[in-house]
């Protein structure tokens, strides 16, 4: 199977479009998953380590280990640490062009009830906030280059006890709330800190990110796709079936698996 399937190494769909990055036959293969198209995918109950990602492309795993979505190895080895906690070590030409760049602290809304405090760059604030399914974003400070918004993200998230990360299946949760209600307690999360003086004063500009996911109604929990894709929310991907019902997959949960598209 290993050496047949494609091995899922990461889900995205930051820029609006489900995509399915994979290896397969030693090659990395980009396939995209369009709204309105039917899909019959099976995802394996094997899983292996999907390597690490370098500034180029994507690593194989060394070690070959099995049984786990990615091995301690890769883990320390994978340049998603740049972008997660600041960890530039093994990447010096990435910190140097990082040095440069924009980078901003935000706020991100999920459901009515979890406010998350974290960092992008600046030009990516509004992907960022799609490819992670957040409801509602806004930017609540701005740093030239990463030495200082890590240590103003752990500030926030201290004071105000703001989540860190937010679990795939907290979001699946509340992909039905209450807008008008989670507007309101994301504003007064916003002003909160806009207030406290742990931030240089910041005019809000809270967007709404809602109209780029799907409207639901009573989305079931599944494993596999078949069915009409309607689209996705951060890594949540959704499609209906035939008889009508909706499904939603956690697509972070198949990483590292191999899969069967018919």
């Amino acid at each position: 199977m290993q050496n047949i399937l494609p091995h899922l190494l990461r889900f995205y769909s930051g820029e609006g479009k489900p995509i399915l990055v994979s290896r397969k036959d030693g090659e990395i293969v980009q396939v995209e998953l369009e709204a309105g198209k039917s899909e019959d995918i099976n995802f394996s109950e094997t899983r292996a380590c999907i390597g690490y990602r370098t500034p180029q492309s994507y690593a194989p795993c060394s070690n070959n280990a099995i049984h786990v979505r990615q091995c301690p190895t890769c883990s320390a080895r994978d340049m998603a640490r740049v972008y997660t906690v600041g960890d530039f070590t093994g990447f010096p030409q990435v910190y140097e062009e990082a040095k440069k760049e924009e980078y901003c602290l935000y706020l991100a809304g999920f459901g009515s009830d979890i406010v998350k405090c974290g960092v992008t760059r600046k030009e990516r604030f509004e992907e960022r906030m799609r490819e992670q399914g957040s409801d509602f974003g806004c930017v609540v400070a701005s740093f030239r280059g990463p030495d200082e918004v890590y240590g103003a993200e752990e500030a926030v998230q201290s004071r105000f006890s703001f989540s860190n990360a937010v679990r795939l299946q907290q979001k699946i949760a509340r992909l039905i709330f209450d807008k008008g209600t989670a507007h309101e307690n994301f504003k007064s999360a916003v002003e909160m800190v806009r207030t406290s003086g742990v931030l240089p004063d910041f005019e809000p500009h809270i967007l709404d990110f809602s109209p780029f996911y799907p409207r639901l109604h009573s989305p079931h929990r599944t494993y596999s796709v078949l069915g009409t894709i309607l689209g996705t929310k951060g890594e949540i991907l959704l499609f209906k079936s035939e008889g009508g019902k909706e499904f939603a997959v956690n697509m972070r949960e198949q990483v590292g698996c191999f899969y069967e598209r018919k």
